[in-house]
């Protein structure tokens, strides 16, 4: 079995669990750079796309298993989809004919959209937002995936995982201890434990799954309200206008990764109907709650931004998420105003 894009959490979470499978000797992980020590089951291979080594490795592969690494503090957005379309092509290419083809996807490709049906089923068209890039690089890479003529391709459009870990632009709205919403609105939110994505892709790369699309979610959804509530947050609404606004400069200014249209998915629906993948076998451990409770938890410690905490690293390296450093900004400001009113009811002090 093969990993293409080692370094994607999701790979890990699969290399980890096949660990205990009997059923698979060898796990070969691909990527350019050497990800964390794994179980004694995983090999790393030091090729990425183009490279000899590389081609040589998936010829042999009995599952292949593509992880697009999205870097989202890429602002070359052309050479961004360019590589992951790229690395998407050529692994497809020099895979065995008869080898399971598995991709891991986002439903995000359906995007964020008010007139969504809830749940969505496989069979809705994606419709990724045109101001969050990310989904329409992989909805890119699924068109190729499933254009490819691999009998056995198999795409999971995975529902948000939130566990900080992850890294993904759901996981770093938790780092601010307020999570941000946009006042008006309280779309309901999935959040995919961890272990049951791994589940999934073990399920995918047995070779047991029909071709085609399907989608990994838990069972159930909850208000983002709820959400907060489970995941041990404060939620913080924020003026539409405002939010937009805001998030748009610290793009602009290099303070975020995130584009404003990430703030469409904390808008509008996109929770996903896992009954397809249900039928076939696979059943979650987690409910949404469950998992944001579970993602709350292992939120790490920070620094403070006025008087709130966010990650270190993310603030240095300008990875952090706008809504998160939004959540820091805003729930400052309404602190500052708050001890102004205080001291406008005090009287002054005595000299």
């Amino acid at each position: 079995m093969a990993l293409v894009g080692a370094l994607h959490p999701g790979a890990r979470a699969l290399a980890l669990a096949l660990e205990d499978d009997p059923a698979v000797d060898r796990v070969l992980g691909l990527s350019r750079h050497e990800p964390p020590l794994l179980g004694p089951k995983f090999e790393f291979v030091p090729a990425g796309p183009g490279d000899p080594r590389f081609a040589e490795t998936l010829a042999g592969a009995d599952a292949l298993l593509l992880f697009p690494l999205v870097d989202a503090a890429d602002r070359d957005e052309e050479g961004r989809r360019a590589r992951v379309v790229d690395a998407t092509r050529l692994a497809l290419d020099a895979a065995a004919r008869d080898a399971t083809v598995v991709l891991w996807s986002s439903g995000v490709v359906y995007g964020a959209h008010p007139d969504n049906p809830v749940p969505i089923p496989e069979t809705t068209e994606p419709r990724p937002n045109p101001d969050f890039p990310a989904a329409g690089v992989l909805a890119d890479s699924e068109r190729i995936a499933l254009a490819a003529g691999v009998p056995s391709m198999v795409v999971l459009r995975a529902a948000g995982v939130w566990a900080p870990a992850w890294g993904t632009f759901l996981s770093r709205s938790l780092l601010a201890p307020a999570m941000v919403g946009v006042r008006g609105y309280d779309p309901p939110l999935q959040c995919l434990a961890p272990a049951d994505a791994a589940a999934a892709l073990a399920l995918a790369a047995s070779g047991r799954l029909a071709g085609g699309v399907y989608n990994v979610a838990p069972d159930d959804w909850v208000g983002s309200r709820a959400a907060a509530t489970a995941a041990g947050r404060r939620r913080l609404e924020v003026p539409e206008r405002v939010a937009l606004a805001t998030a748009e400069r610290l793009w602009r200014a290099g303070m975020s990764a995130a584009t404003a249209g990430e703030l469409h998915y904390h808008m509008h629906p996109w929770v996903l109907d896992n009954a397809r993948l249900r039928a076939a076998g696979w059943v979650p451990t987690h409910s949404s709650a469950e998992a944001f409770a579970e993602a709350g938890r292992q939120v790490p410690a920070g620094l403070r931004v006025g008087g709130v905490q966010v990650r270190r690293g993310d603030v240095y390296r300008g990875a952090a998420a706008g809504l998160a450093l939004l959540g820091a900004i805003a729930l400052a400001r309404r602190q500052a105003q708050a001890r102004r009113a205080s001291s406008r009811r005090r009287p002054p002090s005595p000299m």
